[in-house]
């Protein structure tokens, strides 16, 4: 089971363990919000193509945690065309992606997807996610960076 997940993805255990341990968003220990004086501790927006917001969750808990992306992953294709495949950009794609294969998350909506890391994120990535999960070096992104949630604020 474990070589047909690193054989889709390209990736050595070692190298996405790497990247997972190197990012503070997606740590427990780590909260930018205290809980205990905030109901939220953050937001998670889900942008289209064009930067334009299409859903926003509340984060209840340290760390980015998977579900609140998968959820709007769902949200989303509740609204497509059966036949639409879509490319998902996320600061943390390749474990998304990751999870998605080893636990069965979503199995339907997995083959519509192509997954890249957004172009100022994946420099905090090991150098293979760079080469494996750049926008620039997957065929369909075009020029389109994945930062739009990091230029969104709300008013």
């Amino acid at each position: 089971m474990m070589i047909q997940i690193f054989n889709i993805l390209k990736l050595t255990s070692l190298v996405l363990d790497a990247c997972e341990e190197s990012f503070i968003a997606a740590q427990d220990k780590v909260a930018k919000a205290s809980a205990k004086h905030f109901a939220d501790t953050g937001l998670m927006a889900m942008l289209c193509r064009h930067d334009r917001v299409l859903w926003v969750v509340n984060l209840t808990s340290p760390g980015e945690k998977q579900f609140y992306a998968y959820a709007l992953i769902e949200r989303l294709f509740a609204e497509l065309p059966k036949d639409w495949h879509i490319g998902v950009l996320y600061d943390l794609a390749g474990q998304i992606q990751r999870s998605m294969i080893k636990w069965g998350f979503l199995p339907n909506l997995l083959p519509r997807m192509k997954f890249a890391v957004s172009v100022f994120h994946a420099f905090g990535h090991q150098w293979p996610c760079q080469l494996r999960g750049h926008p620039r070096k997957i065929e369909g992104y075009g020029l389109t960076d994945g930062e739009g949630c990091e230029r969104y604020y709300c008013i």
